[in-house]
């Protein structure tokens, strides 16, 4: 009797077609997302302003009661757009560019120049910056999530200080804060993976898993160590 020929799995271009299949599933997502829940938020924010309009006739405290609705769409049209983001970025390959980082840093301080300015925050940067390889986008958007981080839990007013180091076959940088350490039991949640966020005790916040994200996609790393004054966020690309 023959022996039946044992099943070795998938081949290449099954596996090459499954990729390809689940990436276009994560753009439709990525779009269904960014479209489909943005509609009826702008519904809700736009008669939501109307009607602290119309209450603001008759009564000022009326119609601070609109905030609160207003605040939350803002905060859902915050997050629709990192889900988005990072749903595009993980189902689009992206080549790598020689950039230089200092331009990523100008525009992740940029976007976050009112908020900083507002808080009366120091931002300390080194001389120079060095070139390296990476995605120009996604290098901004880790600089936004590490500042904006840091200016939120740092003294008021914070000090966050930049910089980098060229280590063995591979770049490092960071953003460090007075705002004191963080204990080391919760570091292991900070940059919670997203496959995880469903479990009940995941970081609320989407900013560090998103640099987690953007890192690895990119060959790199990140992470967070204690420094004196406070604590540091890092993240390394090869060099």
């Amino acid at each position: 009797m023959k022996n039946e020929p044992e099943n070795s799995g998938p081949t290449r271009e099954e596996l090459l077609r499954e990729n390809a299949r689940l990436r276009g599933d994560l753009l439709t997502i990525a779009r269904r997302i960014s479209h489909d829940l943005r509609t009826p938020l702008g519904g809700i924010a736009t008669t939501s302003e109307v009607i602290r309009e119309i209450l603001e006739e008759s009564s000022a405290a009326n119609a601070a009661l609109i905030a609160p609705i207003l605040d939350s769409t803002d905060g859902m049209a915050k997050i629709i757009e990192r889900v988005s983001f990072v749903l595009k970025a993980s189902a689009k390959s992206f080549p790598a560019s020689r950039i230089k980082m200092g331009d990523a840093v100008f525009a992740a301080l940029e976007r976050l120049e009112s908020k900083i300015l507002k808080s009366g925050a120091t931002i300390v940067q080194p001389d120079s910056w060095p070139e390296i390889n990476g995605v120009a986008i996604w290098l901004e958007v880790v600089w936004w999530n590490l500042l904006a981080n840091a200016l939120q839990h740092g003294k008021n007013p914070a000090r966050v200080e930049l910089g980098w180091l060229a280590e063995k076959n591979k770049f490092r940088f960071w953003a460090s804060d007075s705002g004191g350490a963080i204990p080391p039991e919760k570091i292991a949640k900070l940059f919670q993976p997203f496959h995880s966020l469903h479990e009940a005790d995941a970081a609320h916040g989407l900013g560090l898993p998103i640099v987690q994200r953007l890192m690895e996609l990119q060959g790199g790393d990140c992470g967070y160590e204690r420094a004196t004054g406070g604590g540091r966020f890092y993240f390394t690309l090869p060099a």
